[in-house]
């Protein structure tokens, strides 16, 4: 008999994902499903919890909780093709779910688990790591770290973090390699997509679809002048980033990313400091959408 293991992060979202949880629980009973809840008690634990249970050869995994709940279930997972994984979105951001048009109402969530069939989706590896949706350095590890600073909450203090970063952040020297081909340039961003949005809805790469096997390049260089940054921050707001005459994009399998001097890189949200930004493209892993 088929059993869902339900992997919950009680963090995620402020009491969001605690009414979210009641709300899976009861659609998983009322339709007479075997299920189990798992309570990530702190960071890292969701992995070490859905590692546990594919390890036992389990293979219907949900996610309960935001982005970074979902990196770690993902990075968890023995063998991700050999699992199904579902995602009911409860998070702050939830932007993979807004990539892949996952209901953000937990009961529609709940219920296209139970009703649907796991689709092929691709991720990616960083440097042996897993990565659901965007990976990036440069500017976008400057506006994480203004976060855990502020004392801000919710998507306001990630746009907040932004304008700062964009206004004071000195871009990042980096040598860039992928498809043969090999450059070095002072960034903005680089950034290896899988979906189109981080940040809460900050569209970086509106042209990424996460099933169409091809990872997404997206770098822009440094800008500097107020003007031309008001402008690029305006384009991104409208999601028009890679009009911008400052961008490069680009389809590749691979893409190798070197900095000149060491530095710390995001992964679905989550600082890395330890691995090398070395991307490539993965597939096989089924998931409920």
């Amino acid at each position: 008999m088929k059993k869902y293991h339900i992997i919950s992060n009680p963090a995620a979202g402020k009491t969001r994902s605690g009414k979210n949880l009641k709300i899976a629980e009861s659609v998983f009973t009322e339709r007479g499903v075997a299920f189990e809840t798992h309570l990530s008690q702190c960071v890292g634990d969701a992995t070490q919890i859905a590692r546990r249970l594919t390890e036992k050869g389990e293979t219907e995994i949900v996610t309960l909780g935001g982005d970074g709940t979902l990196h770690e279930v993902l990075n968890g997972l023995a063998d991700p093709s050999a699992c199904n994984l579902g995602l009911i979105p409860s998070g702050t951001g939830n932007d993979f779910a807004e990539h892949i048009g996952l209901s953000l109402d937990a009961k529609e969530a709940a219920s296209l688990i139970l009703n649907g069939e796991p689709k092929e989706t691709d991720y990616l590896e960083v440097g042996g790591v897993r990565c659901m949706n965007v990976a990036g350095v440069g500017i976008d590890v400057d506006v994480l770290d203004r976060c855990k600073r502020g004392k801000l909450k919710g998507k306001i203090k990630y746009l907040l973090s932004l304008i700062q970063s964009l206004f004071k952040f000195k871009g990042c020297k980096l040598e860039i390699e992928s498809e043969g081909r090999t450059e070095t340039r002072n960034v903005l961003i680089a950034a290896a997509c899988n979906g189109s949005q981080f940040g809460g809805g900050i569209k970086i790469c509106p042209a990424a679809e996460a099933d169409d096997r091809k990872l997404n390049a997206v770098i822009v260089d440094f800008i500097d002048g107020k003007r031309k940054i008001i402008k690029a921050f305006l384009e991104l707001m409208k999601g028009k980033i890679l009009e911008y005459p400052a961008t490069t994009h680009f389809t590749c399998n691979r893409m190798r990313v070197v900095p000149e001097t060491p530095c710390t890189m995001q992964l679905d949200g989550e600082l890395y400091t330890d691995i090398p930004f070395d991307v490539r493209l993965k597939s096989g892993l089924k998931f409920y959408r």
